[in-house]
């Protein structure tokens, strides 16, 4: 049995087991204080490879949001000193931490070499920081579990997918290891790096680039394999060098994401009670009712600023009082839920605008919709066939003809037949109307309400 040692270890984070121990705990526990994480249980996580002190809390958050105790964990890494064609695993048993040894999941690196999708090559890990850093994170929480260590050399993006695919399952968490925009001015690294997060959380893994993030081969191939497009995304932190040098004329962009199932709850009770406060706050101000003490979306925290779409239904007296809503995450979430509000309270045409005397009996529910995935069908049987009753919220596009059906819907339609003829009314179209061109697309939603109208 041979072992691989972290040669990283005294320089990026500490060589002692006992301090470095001491500091991932840190890390953890201050992750679990901010109630950043959603309820359910992170699939994969996007975690900085840093030095600690400069991203050592981000990449805390990101580990903070697995709940559960995967039996592999497959660490993702670009290189950056080493050129080679493909995806690079150890040819040893083991990785020696401070912490302790992790063993490598040999039988799975073996089957990713007879697939054609990785190889043996210990000159991309001997010098690759990438990987070492995740390791203590995952030492201190999970000491028998299994990793498959892969740094990423001149590979496709399909490549890559294909080895997500063939070693994500249940049991099986995926850590990207990635830093964001390097050695560009503070203010040019946080625009760029909010471009980075809204390309992440959108999916829009064919724009990413390597001007976005070192790891982009990495987040490419995650967001375009199966198990990547099950998964929904939620911001959990973001910053730069700046905090832990003070320099910022050339700083390095760190962001800490969390994907999750598309039907699990990817807010936290925290989040979900800060938005209904967004919500409720955007009508308070435009009704001029203590504006000052309203809650701002641009002052939302992290998981928030995740770009997202959302509806916003206002309800009085157990009777609709309005509802609008978005499709496409075209904004931060809290950003979009503060306008869907204004809208349903406002500019609903079903209702006249919503009062001041009105306000405190009004009760406001969020819809927060994942991404809207293509359902592939050659004829309209096999549409209805692909359509998970009770679950999928439906759009359907065709020439000029466009219409939407949240989930809840199905409460009233319970055949997926019934709900795409309905749907079809609502776009304007006869109800055996069909066409070659005719396009639907899925969502999943997350949805929360106000316990009770406020008094």
């Amino acid at each position: 049995m041979s072992e691989r040692s972290c040669r990283f270890a005294g320089t990026f984070f500490i060589a002692d087991g006992d301090q470095l121990s001491a500091e991932v705990g840190a890390f953890l526990e201050a992750a679990a204080r901010t109630g950043q994480a959603g309820e359910a249980a992170a699939r994969a996580i996007v975690a900085p490879h840093a030095g600690y002190r400069f991203s050592g809390s981000l990449a805390g958050l990101s580990y903070g949001a697995v709940t559960w105790f995967p039996r592999r964990v497959v660490v993702l890494g670009p290189s950056h000193r080493h050129w080679f064609h493909g995806l690079a695993f150890p040819s040893q048993d083991k990785y020696s931490t401070p912490l302790g040894v992790l063993a490598i999941d040999r039988p799975a690196c073996e089957e990713l070499a007879m697939a054609g999708l990785a190889h043996e090559e210990n000159a991309a890990h001997d010098n690759e920081h990438a990987i070492e850093t995740q390791l203590p994170f995952i030492r201190k929480l999970w000491p028998d579990v299994q990793i498959v260590p892969l740094v990423f050399g001149d590979v496709s993006a399909g490549q890559a997918a294909a080895a997500i695919d063939a070693l994500a399952g249940p049991d099986t968490l995926v850590v990207l290891s990635s830093d964001l925009s390097h050695f560009l001015t503070q203010n040019a690294a946080q625009q760029k790096d909010t471009e980075t997060a809204r390309l992440l959380e959108n999916g829009a893994a064919e724009e990413l680039t390597l001007y976005h993030a070192c790891g982009a081969k990495c987040l490419q191939g995650w967001l375009l394999s199966r198990a990547g497009q099950g998964t929904k995304t939620l911001r959990l932190g973001m910053g730069d060098s700046a905090s832990a040098t003070g320099d910022t004329s050339s700083v390095v962009g760190y962001g800490a994401w969390a994907f999750y199932p598309m039907d699990a709850a990817m807010l936290s009770s925290k989040s979900r009670a800060e938005l209904l406060d967004v919500a409720r706050g955007a009508i308070s101000r435009r009704l001029g009712a203590r504006p000052d003490e309203e809650p701002l979306p641009d002052a939302a925290s992290a998981p928030l600023q995740t770009f997202a779409a959302s509806f916003v239904t206002l309800t009085c007296g157990g009777e609709l009082r309005g509802c609008v809503g978005t499709l496409e995450a075209r904004r931060s979430l809290a950003e979009d839920v503060a306008a869907n509000a204004l809208g349903a309270g406002f500019r609903d045409p079903r209702f006249p605008p919503v009062t001041a005397g009105e306000l405190r009996k009004i009760r406001i529910e969020i819809t927060v919709l994942s991404r809207a995935q293509e359902i592939e069908f050659s004829s309209e049987e096999e549409a209805i066939s692909r359509i998970d009753p009770g679950r999928d919220g439906l759009i359907l596009s065709v020439g000029g003809h466009r219409a939407t059906f949240l989930p809840k819907v199905w409460e009233g339609l319970r055949e997926p037949h019934a709900f795409l003829e309905r749907l079809k009314r609502k776009a304007g179209l006869p109800r055996s109307y069909w066409a070659g061109n005719l396009s639907l697309h899925r969502f999943r939603v997350e949805n929360f309400r106000e316990a009770l109208a406020v008094s």
